[in-house]
C-alpha cells in the first residue's frame, strides 16, 4: 500500500522584537551590498576629517597684524613742555603729538602724544609733581621700588623682567621691562620713566610678545633716544607746580 506523501517541515523564522506589525530590520548584510563606492566615501571623510577640524581643540586665534618699522624714517617733534623726540612716520600714526595743547585723549590731560602701528604702540605722558624729582642713587632706588610696587598693584599679570637706573638726555631715569595683559592680550613692556624739573615724563612702548625685540630696535629705542629736554625747561617752572597725581 502506497504512503501518503509527507508534508515538508516549516523553519521557524528568527524572532523579531519590537511592536507588533513593525517590519523586520534590514539585513546586515546589506551593507556590504553597496560597493568599493561606499568604502571610498568613507575613506575621503576619515581623512578631511583633521582638515575640518574634527578631534581637536579650539586655539586660540594669532595676531595677524604686526608693527612696522618706519619707512618714512622719523622726525622731531616738540609735543610740549620743552620736550623734544624724534617720532615714526608711515605707517605709523600719531594721535597729539604736539606742543598746541591738542590732546590725544581729552580725558587723560597727562597724556601728550601717542603714535602706533598695528599693535606697537608708544604713549608719552608729562607728569606735574610739584617738586623736584628723584637724583641721588639712593633716592632713585628708592623710586624704583616704590615704581614696581605700584606697577604690581596696577595690574595683577604684570611680570617683571629688569628694572634698571639709567639716564637719557643726562637726566636720570628708571626703566621697567616686563609683561602683562593689555585690554585682555599678553604684551611686552618697556616703561621709562624721566625726571627733569618738577616733572616726571613717561614713555610706555608695548607690543605683542612675538614683535617686541624687532620693534624695539627698529622704533622703541630710537625714540628713547632721541629724548632731548630743551635747556630752559630742565628747571622747576610754575607748570610744575600744578598739584597732579603722582604716577
Amino acid at each position: 500500500m502506497a504512503s501518503a506523501p509527507r508534508t515538508p517541515r516549516r523553519i521557524p523564522r528568527r524572532p523579531t522584537f519590537g511592536p507588533p506589525g513593525a517590519r523586520p530590520a534590514a539585513d546586515r548584510r546589506s551593507w556590504f551590498r553597496l560597493g568599493p563606492a561606499a568604502v571610498v566615501v568613507f575613506a575621503v571623510a576619515i581623512l578631511l576629517m583633521p582638515l575640518l577640524g574634527g578631534g581637536r581643540e579650539r586655539t586660540r586665534p594669532t595676531e595677524i597684524v604686526r608693527p612696522s618699522p618706519p619707512s618714512g624714517g622719523f622726525t622731531v617733534q616738540n609735543i610740549g613742555l620743552g620736550t623734544l623726540v624724534k617720532l615714526p612716520r608711515d605707517p605709523w600714526t600719531t594721535r597729539g603729538c604736539d606742543d598746541r595743547g591738542a590732546l590725544p585723549d581729552e580725558n587723560q590731560p597727562y597724556l601728550r602724544c601717542v603714535v602706533s602701528s598695528g599693535p606697537g604702540i608708544v604713549s608719552i605722558w608729562i607728569y606735574p609733581r610739584g617738586r623736584k624729582g628723584p637724583a641721588t642713587r639712593e633716592e632713585l632706588q628708592v623710586a624704583r621700588r616704590d615704581l614696581l610696587s605700584a606697577s604690581r598693584q596696577r595690574e595683577a599679570s604684570f611680570v617683571r623682567k629688569a628694572a634698571v637706573v639709567t639716564r637719557y638726555d643726562g637726566l636720570p631715569a628708571i626703566q621697567v621691562r616686563g609683561t602683562a595683559n593689555v585690554l585682555g592680550r599678553p604684551r611686552t613692556i618697556r616703561s621709562t620713566h624721566v625726571f627733569v624739573g618738577g616733572r616726571e615724563i613717561v614713555i610706555d612702548a608695548y607690543s605683542t610678545n612675538s614683535s617686541f625685540r624687532r620693534i624695539d630696535e627698529t622704533v622703541f629705542r630710537p625714540v628713547l633716544r632721541s629724548l632731548t629736554i630743551a635747556p630752559d625747561w630742565r628747571r622747576v617752572r610754575a607748570q610744575d607746580e600744578v598739584p597732579g597725581d603722582g604716577r
